[in-house]
């Protein structure tokens, strides 16, 4: 199936508007109104548009308003992380309609087939498509992950597998950051022609994505989760890249001690005590790799993506030593948010990567190329 780029310019409409008429998508899109009725006639035969009841008439013929259909088609979302795989299903409106479902994979080399097992398993007939996140690096030219903390021992892994669970449903594959860029997107309207630096980071996790008219940035080094190995000379435990010093080495629960529990690492980050003196230099550290991101990149617009933006202490911390560290006319210019959301290991993230492929044109995101010749992508 391939949504062409006039019928994701009437289901663009209709999520940012919600209900609105053939007349109405015709004054939002510029398309003739024959191109309007045909295209909506080929959306309903693929299950994406339905109609309401017609309007009272005010004279004339009634308006029949039109929505993106809530219940026909569904997205399915899946997630590859270090000793994990998780499946998660949203339906055209952003709601969650099968919750997350995790599996743990102790084996690195089993984590394609464990997530083709999910994805065989909750990939039905009403499945529109699957979009899968991964840590690290996609060559999307060959399908295969080239460097991934979920895979550290392990080189070009093939992500073409994940098709044997998934019938004729169409895959998109993208980077764990690229999906959260995808989830930005289509939830903050107002910001899409901002350019845009988005930063995401957990305990032992951390990246970065440019975000420009929308769409995530291949090709910038900042949005290839190298941010996560900006190095500081500091003795931390390797990283997976082989190196000692990498912030997402610095940002994780063994900087603070090798007996700190992931609850004792999440209190600690969350009161943010400028006391805690192990606490105070990772914190220190964090708002250094983030300004010098900023400081490099210049966006119009800083996002700061973690579960640990709802500690109010953590993020007046963070966000102000940020702005404190900008060179002067960024510091004046730019705008930070804080983005209260789990980005690592989500597969309701990767779901909106899908909706996000859907929604807008060229959006930078690739299937397997073995699934191209048999299975078209919807981009």
């Amino acid at each position: 199936m391939i949504i062409d780029a006039s019928q994701r310019a009437i289901l663009r409409s209709l999520w940012f508007n919600g209900q609105l008429s053939r007349s109405e998508l015709h004054d939002l899109t510029g398309m003739t109104p024959n191109a309007v009725g045909n295209e909506i006639s080929q959306l309903q035969r693929l299950g994406l548009v339905k109609e309401l009841d017609p309007k009272p008439s005010t004279g004339g013929r009634p308006q029949i308003p039109l929505i993106l259909d809530p219940s026909s088609r569904r997205i399915l979302g899946i997630s590859i992380e270090p000793g994990q795989v998780e499946i998660a299903e949203l339906g055209l409106h952003g709601d969650v309609t099968v919750a997350p479902i995790s599996k743990s994979v102790e084996q690195e080399s089993r984590l394609l087939s464990a997530a083709t097992r999910l994805a065989r398993t909750y990939c039905v007939r009403r499945t529109l498509m699957a979009a899968a996140s991964v840590t690290g690096l996609i060559d999307h030219a060959t399908g295969s992950i080239l460097l991934s903390s979920s895979a550290p021992h392990q080189r070009h892994l093939n992500t073409s597998v994940l098709l044997q669970g998934l019938d004729d449903v169409p895959l998109i594959i993208g980077n764990d950051l690229h999906a959260a860029a995808g989830r930005w997107a289509v939830t903050h309207r107002s910001q899409l022609q901002e350019d845009t630096l988005l930063i995401a980071f957990d305990d032992g996790r951390m990246g970065a994505v440019m975000v420009i008219n929308g769409r995530p940035n291949h090709g910038c080094i900042m949005g290839a989760n190298e941010l996560g190995h900006t190095r500081f000379p500091v003795n931390t435990p390797l990283c997976y890249c082989g190196q000692s010093g990498c912030m997402e080495r610095i940002f994780s629960s063994a900087f603070l001690g090798p007996a700190i529990t992931a609850e004792e690492f999440s209190r600690r980050v969350e009161t943010a005590d400028v006391q805690d003196g192990k606490l105070a230099e990772m914190l220190n550290l964090l708002i250094m790799a983030c300004s010098n991101a900023v400081n490099f990149v210049r966006p119009s617009r800083l996002v700061l993506a973690s579960r640990f933006m709802a500690g109010e202490a953590f993020a007046h911390r963070l966000m102000g030593g940020i702005r404190a560290m900008l060179l002067p006319h960024l510091s004046e210019r730019v705008t930070m948010d804080a983005w209260n959301i789990k980005v690592a290991g989500s597969a309701e993230t990767a779901a909106w990567l899908g909706l996000a492929t859907l929604l807008f044109d060229s959006w930078e995101a690739y299937p397997p190329p073995s699934a191209t010749a048999q299975h078209p992508p919807v981009i």
